[in-house]
């Protein structure tokens, strides 16, 4: 997961991804959906800095307007505003010395940029398949070239294949819901996280989820319906949260209500539930092993 959405545990060591890759995915897959509005006032929002340390600007419109103005805060904590386009300083300066009749206003929403995120959820699940084979080196290097991966791989790097790649969006739970932090056990808003699981058709699928929003895609093929499947399967849990171990619960009443995900999140656990369900780890194997030489 990148490191401008906070992750700091989840990066792949130096060497997997190859640098003209590496600078590509940057450029062209990551930024697109980091400077979207829906990632940009998330990010500016929960104070989620870049990869440089920087923090996004909160982007919003002046009521009744198409002029966009974003807010951010300075060195001294104080809040400054101004216009996406410097030609129209103008409008902000008369909304502010109107005292703000036409009010600014500033939106978090879940509609996301359907092609952009699909190359994006392409290009973290490839990755998180790399970061659990890195346990086996010999497996993974034989995976590099399994035509499996080709179409996603495609679509990821060039963007080929076909307009989107379908994923599933659903919200799961609250967007400032709190969880245990792994290290401290302390209670801390919980952000982003991803997982590899796996159904009974013996499906790969990858599960992304950020402030409450999660995203399944499949990385065998460009279909969605074995997560659908599933989920009819299995009363809608979510493949992040009950899968792994934990629940949601909800505390309080009125304006103390709050919602919280106890237990933890244990990887195992998610592959001992997968095999409980029928994956089959043994047809994978053999799915995924070369053929034997020819005579």
């Amino acid at each position: 997961m990148p490191e401008s959405i906070g992750s700091l545990r989840r990066v792949l060591p130096p060497g997997v991804v190859c640098d003209w890759c590496n600078n590509y995915f940057a450029r062209k897959v990551e930024q697109p959906v980091l400077n979207h509005n829906w990632m940009r006032n998330l990010r500016a929002w929960y104070q989620v800095p870049s990869k440089k340390g920087n923090y996004p600007s909160l982007v919003g419109r002046i009521a009744g307007t198409d002029v966009l103005v974003n807010m951010r805060k300075n060195s001294d904590g104080e809040l400054c505003l101004a216009t996406e386009k410097g030609n129209e300083i103008g409008a902000l300066e008369q909304a502010i010395a109107r005292n703000f009749e036409s009010p600014l206003i500033f939106t978090i929403e879940d509609q996301v940029p359907k092609r952009e995120v699909s190359r994006f959820l392409a290009k973290m699940a490839l990755e998180a398949n790399a970061e659990l084979l890195l346990k086996s080196p010999d497996v993974l290097n034989m995976l590099i070239d399994e035509p499996f991966y080709d179409r996603i791989r495609n679509f990821a790097r060039y963007g080929t294949g076909q307009e989107n790649w379908p994923f599933s969006q659903r919200r799961i739970f609250p967007a400032e819901t709190m969880m245990r932090h792994p290290k401290t056990n302390e209670w801390v808003m919980a952000g982003f996280g991803c997982a590899i699981f796996m159904t009974r058709r013996n499906e790969t699928l990858f599960a992304f989820v950020f402030y409450g929003v999660e995203f399944v895609m499949n990385v065998g093929g460009p279909s969605i319906r074995g997560y659908e499947e599933w989920l009819e399967e299995h009363g809608g849990i979510s493949p992040l949260v009950e899968r792994l171990g934990c629940r949601l619960m909800v505390r309080g009443e009125g304006r103390e209500r709050a919602h919280y995900l106890e237990g933890q999140f244990n990887e195992k656990t998610g592959f001992d539930f997968d095999i409980k369900h029928g994956w089959n780890p043994i047809k994978e194997n053999e799915r995924t092993s070369p053929a034997p030489p020819a005579p």
